[in-house]
């Protein structure tokens, strides 16, 4: 059986340093994980953890937001809540610097999917602390057809 894009996300981010301590961002290498890629959302990490801003976006995450936000920072999204799920989610990851898997509701243009599963993956800077968010994301239809 194959792995869940999340499981596959967790098992690389212990492979880069996970395991022991919050890997570093120097670690993480996108050629490692083709297959995660379209289900990415990576975030820079400002002041630490007061915003984010989105780096890079992968296709199959993107097809679920509003727009794209690559570029643009977290709370000028009308739709995000300043102290809701989502932004504790991200904040608990800089925080702990330790994955957070609590999927929180889909918001998106897309109605006839929901959530299945995320993670929230902390990457450090030279000094230790979170600078950036490796979020994976996975979605399904409600009709149940499942993307890879």
């Amino acid at each position: 059986m194959t792995k869940s894009v999340v499981d596959e996300a967790l098992a690389y981010w212990d492979r880069i340093g996970g395991a022991a301590c919050t890997p570093a961002r120097a670690e993480f290498d996108p050629c490692h994980i083709p297959r995660l890629l379209p289900h990415v959302v990576f975030m820079g990490v400002i002041d630490g953890g007061q915003d984010f801003r989105f780096r890079v976006i992968g296709d199959v995450a993107r097809s679920f937001f509003f727009e794209n936000y690559t570029g643009r920072l977290i709370r000028d999204l009308p739709h995000v809540e300043p102290d809701g799920p989502l932004i504790e989610n991200l904040r608990l990851a800089v925080r702990s610097g330790r994955p957070v898997r609590r999927p929180v509701e889909y918001v998106g243009p897309q109605a006839d999917f929901k959530k299945l599963d995320e993670v929230v993956l902390p990457l450090s800077g030279p000094d230790g602390l979170v600078t950036h968010l490796l979020t994976i994301v996975e979605l399904i239809s409600h009709r149940s057809i499942e993307f890879s």
